[in-house]
């Protein structure tokens, strides 16, 4: 989760935000495991929480779902950039976001 929002926020380069998914042997994926393709062709997740590749992981566990993934999404933004940013950012208009990305399937 890129931010590309009006005017330069101050190291938000060190802020690239994603979706970590929780193992069932309690583990967090990293930020180059996309959890939604995962979740679908292979580990089950029993719940989904945003992260920061700062380190930073929120508390809070979210369903393992697409609603879960766009909750976590925007705890992202609300829970971390937000802060860094000192306003809280349009998730929707500010950042390159995994929901923003047209999915193609091949038949």
């Amino acid at each position: 989760m890129l931010y590309i929002g009006p005017g330069d926020v101050p190291g938000s380069d060190d802020h690239e935000g994603f979706v970590s998914g929780r193992t069932p042997d309690g583990r967090d994926t990293g930020i180059w495991t996309d959890v939604l393709d995962d979740h679908l062709d292979g580990p089950a997740y029993t719940g989904f929480r945003a992260a920061c590749e700062c380190g930073w992981r929120d508390d809070e566990l979210h369903a393992p779902d697409a609603d879960g993934h766009r909750a976590a999404l925007h705890g992202f933004v609300d829970r971390h950039f937000a802060a860094i940013a000192g306003y809280r950012p349009d998730p929707e208009r500010d950042f390159l976001t995994p929901w923003s990305v047209r999915r193609v399937t091949h038949a």
